[in-house]
């Protein structure tokens, strides 16, 4: 059996198929803790070492991304529960290539809207958002948001 908590005390169990086991609905941007336990009829071995594991949180829906002003474009996005920050790359790339990519780094995970300055006018530009969850002083990324393209004034 495979067992799964949140906080150590109160733990739920999984029956394990061929050596694998999925566990369904579990909270976005959570740290779980499992350990594995064979047994045999009503025999039970001895349980493994705790593994400490964080979900992904959701990615964000990217709302619109405009360009009012020269040179600038502003993005703006839903808030993803649990998340402790974002990423908005934007690259003039489809492919977001690491050479045509930048980030700007939002550490606030109320924030949902960022300006990007310094672009070059007239170029289209796509844009995707990623939430992130800090956990024991690391960031655990979650997937990116749905692309989305700006030409800029």
């Amino acid at each position: 059996k495979v067992y799964y908590s949140t906080d150590g005390k109160k733990w739920k169990s999984v029956k394990v198929k061929k050596n694998t086991a999925t566990i369904k609905k579990l909270k976005s941007g959570t740290q779980y803790r499992f350990k594995v336990r064979a047994f045999a009829g009503k025999y039970y071995g001895t349980a493994s070492k705790i593994v400490k594991k964080t979900t992904r949180v959701k990615a964000p829906a990217l709302s619109k991304v405009t360009s009012s002003k020269k040179k600038t474009a502003t993005v703006t996005w839903k808030k993803v529960t649990r998340a402790n920050g974002y990423v908005v790359e934007y690259s003039t790339s489809k492919k977001f290539t690491k050479k045509t990519t930048k980030t700007v780094k939002i550490k606030k995970g109320k924030t949902t809207k960022a300006t990007l300055k310094k672009l070059k006018s007239g170029k289209k530009y796509y844009v995707r958002v990623k939430a992130y969850k800090t956990v024991n002083g690391e960031k655990v990324y979650g997937s990116a948001s749905s692309v989305k393209t700006v030409k800029v004034k």
